[in-house]
């Protein structure tokens, strides 16, 4: 009898442990471009991205345009980070920004500003 039990507990651990690495959430990278135009936007950009839960980086290069992010894909998508972009009022490589956000940025960070 113990030995059944001891194989019993052998394969639940197992049975859990393989489970527990499946649901396990992973940071995934992702590279795109924002369409910013200053300091001032990056500052917006990275600390509004920074703010939320599931995102561990960004960091967006004003003159390439670049933004890297590093995320949590069990709190976050790639798709949720275009969004909140938008809703920032800059568009990305995927998403346009939302118009009424686009308008209320200073004059000097709206498209053609500089």
């Amino acid at each position: 009898m113990y030995l059944y039990e001891m194989k019993k507990y052998f394969l639940m651990t197992a049975l859990c442990a393989l489970v527990s690495l499946s649901v396990q959430a992973k940071k995934v990278e992702t590279n795109f471009k924002v369409y910013g135009q200053c300091g001032g936007c990056k500052d917006k950009i990275e600390a509004k991205l920074l703010d939320k839960k599931g995102i561990t980086y960004a960091q967006w290069n004003v003159k390439t345009k670049d933004l890297k992010v590093v995320y949590n894909d069990k709190k976050m998508s790639e798709k949720d980070i275009h969004h909140i972009i938008s809703e920032l009022g800059y568009s990305t490589d995927q998403k346009k920004a939302n118009p009424t956000c686009e308008k209320k940025l200073p004059k000097c960070c709206q498209p053609g500003g500089h």
